[in-house]
């Protein structure tokens, strides 16, 4: 893999591909590797689910320049090898690449424009590569951008999707009436989360004014996505630099 030992001025790509495994591997790292309090930690999970997105963004990117690049298809006016790569976002409405962080547009031009319609075409020129739509990934990627299209969600703890942003909140309000209610509910509930921090703010001695709960298990359909996507979007890039790009 010539790519992991060249200057980025060298890659076909310009970098995007090479930066993509940089964030990969780092999402992976701190996915794998907990900090101590990890799981009584407010919005641990962002970095690593930021990370994720972000290296699916790059990986897209990469392969949208290098299957330009391969198949000689220009970009509107611009031609293929140009410096200045972009994505067609209407028909004839063409916009650069390097300003385009919505996902899930990105997706649908690598997918629709590229990868189906010359699927004949890349087996000819990279015959061990399998050019296939993966369904499950269309699926998730839907799941995903409901949330993060734009690369902001996990990136700040407000955005301007006000109404999604309490869904990432850890640390979540509840109702109560009283500790001692609350403790007695616990008792009596069972659950397979092994340990939970409470906050509540008590008036009168027992009665809860306000209260919240440590929940590290929220928009677990959304973390378990974002893996799974920029899993599969680093085994395609490795696929195409090892039979499209041989090596490079």
């Amino acid at each position: 893999m010539n790519y992991f030992f060249t200057g980025i001025e060298l890659h076909p790509d310009f970098g995007f591909g090479i930066t993509a495994d940089s964030y990969y591997n780092s999402a992976m790292h701190l996915t794998d590797n907990h900090y101590e309090n990890y799981s009584v930690t407010q919005q641990a999970e962002m970095p690593e689910n930021f990370l994720f997105r972000h290296s699916i963004e790059l990986y897209i990117k990469s392969l949208i320049i290098i299957f330009h690049k391969s198949l000689k298809l220009n970009y509107g006016d611009r031609p293929f090898d140009t410096d200045r790569p972009q994505i067609e976002i209407e028909e004839n409405k063409w916009r650069d690449l390097y300003s385009c962080h919505y996902i899930d547009i990105l997706y649908e031009y690598w997918l629709t424009k590229l990868l189906l319609p010359f699927a004949d075409e890349l087996k000819k020129i990279a015959s061990k590569g399998e050019w296939i739509e993966t369904e499950k990934i269309s699926t998730l990627l839907n799941i995903v951008c409901k949330y993060d299209r734009d690369s902001s969600y996990f990136r700040y703890p407000i955005t301007k999707y006000k109404e999604l942003d309490h869904d990432k909140f850890t640390m979540q309000k509840f109702e109560v009436n009283s500790l001692k209610d609350h403790l007695d509910n616990l008792r009596n509930k069972k659950s397979d989360q092994k340990e939970a921090t409470l906050t509540m703010l008590l008036v009168d001695g027992d009665k809860v004014l306000e209260a919240f709960e440590n929940n590290q298990n929220i928009l677990s359909d959304v973390r378990d996505g974002l893996k799974e996507i920029a899993y599969y979007f680093h085994c395609i890039h490795l696929m195409a630099r090892i039979t499209i790009c041989n090596g490079m």
